[in-house]
């Protein structure tokens, strides 16, 4: 955090850190961790919610746990597993409206998959592959030229969406810093001290005076206990500090919450899914994953089957896709009734519901038979049905 927020006060201020004041940067830190804080909220639920989903992947037609199934679900590189490598993905995505995959290669020769730190911004052509160069992975610069055919690139939005929610947030952080200011000096201790004219013509009036205020009157509001001397020619009056019915923190919190508003609603997430409201949560959660989720996790799998597939082989069957249903909790015997419908229906077996809901497979052919109800058909089917056993 410590330098991406030295860079950010260097554009705030159009200067470096030191020759910021005091009340400057500690003004501008609050302002950036409420926008961080909100910004990493959102980025957080849309990375967890993308990494707990299936990375299935299909060969010639048939769904084929091998490689690249690994690659995507387990273990894309050495020092990451896949909620990590996602996890960055996402952030990467969000943060600079765009990310880099590249393929590289392990000592012992199989592939691994990383996200770039950072890379130059490629020229744009309408008929030629894009070039990406200067591209950093931690502590490692490649020299490498990548072609656009050798890396899975994401972008997100067409306009930098963060951008116009910094600029957004900055004015909100303005008001949360006024009414952060009005509630602690109507919170705090205001007196207005009356000298008398004869203590005002004492040699070194003035010294002496700051000096009794540092001893004297700042410990008598500052400790819990105190006694406040009150000398010939002084006079002190209460002109402030009561605290008002009509301010408190909750006037701070209603600002704050704003931008965490502002912010979930640039990223397409429902507010009350980010402050934890219990009301309407689940048509909430349909919508997020419907306006969110869904066309992310399409733009990924797109992506890779284009790359890592190409036309031959998604002609042949051979793709990926990535399964959005375990996002959402699923509880197998709250939903008893709805699993026993689907295994009556014929189109799904025992270890079809198993393997959705989480659970282990049965090693019996049984498990994976299909079975139908015979309590539903065609009319005609079942009036013949009964008259063949001597019904009318």
């Amino acid at each position: 955090m410590a330098i991406s927020f030295i860079n950010w006060i260097a554009g705030k201020f159009g200067t470096t850190k030191t020759d910021a004041t005091y009340v400057e940067m500690m003004a501008a830190l609050q302002e950036y961790r409420i926008r961080e804080l909100a910004f990493n909220t959102c980025i957080s639920m849309i990375a967890n919610a993308v990494g707990k989903c299936e990375f299935k992947t299909y060969k010639n037609g048939k769904e084929d746990k091998g490689m690249e199934y690994y690659l995507w679900n387990v273990e894309p590189n050495v020092n990451q597993n896949s909620t990590v490598f996602l996890h960055k993905l996402i952030y990467r995505l969000y943060s600079d409206n765009e990310a880099l995959i590249i393929s590289t290669k392990h000592r012992d020769g199989r592939e691994l998959l990383v996200v770039a730190d950072s890379f130059e911004k490629p020229v744009e052509y309408p008929q030629k592959m894009q070039e990406y160069k200067g591209v950093v992975v931690g502590d490692v610069s490649y020299d490498k030229t990548f072609k656009e055919s050798d890396v899975i690139h994401l972008k997100l939005n067409h306009a930098d969406m963060k951008l116009v929610l910094d600029a957004l947030n900055q004015s909100y952080a303005q008001l949360v810093a006024v009414a952060t200011q009005n509630y602690t000096w109507a919170n705090g201790k205001h007196y207005k001290v009356h000298v008398g004219q004869i203590a005002q013509n004492d040699d070194d009036w003035q010294t002496n005076f700051a000096e009794m205020l540092k001893r004297q009157v700042k410990p008598f509001l500052e400790d819990a206990n105190g006694v406040l001397p009150e000398f010939d020619g002084y006079q002190y009056e209460d002109i402030g500090g009561k605290p008002d019915a009509q301010r408190s923190t909750r006037d701070i919190r209603a600002l704050v919450d704003d931008i965490f508003d502002f912010t979930a609603r640039g990223f397409c997430i429902p507010p009350v899914l980010l402050f934890g409201d219990v009301a309407g949560t689940q048509d909430a959660m349909q919508r997020w994953l419907t306006t969110c989720i869904d066309p992310l996790c399409d733009q990924i799998q797109e992506e890779i089957i284009r790359k890592r597939c190409g036309y031959d082989e998604w002609k042949k069957g051979t793709h990926i896709r990535i399964d959005t249903s375990a996002i959402l909790h699923f509880d197998i015997f709250g939903n008893a009734a709805n699993i026993e419908k689907l295994v009556g229906s014929g189109a799904f077996s025992i270890n079809d519901i198993l393997k959705a809901t989480g659970q282990s497979e049965i090693a019996e052919e049984w498990a994976s038979q299909h079975f139908l109800t015979k309590n539903i058909g065609v009319i005609e089917d079942v009036a013949n049905a009964i008259d063949g056993k001597g019904g009318e």
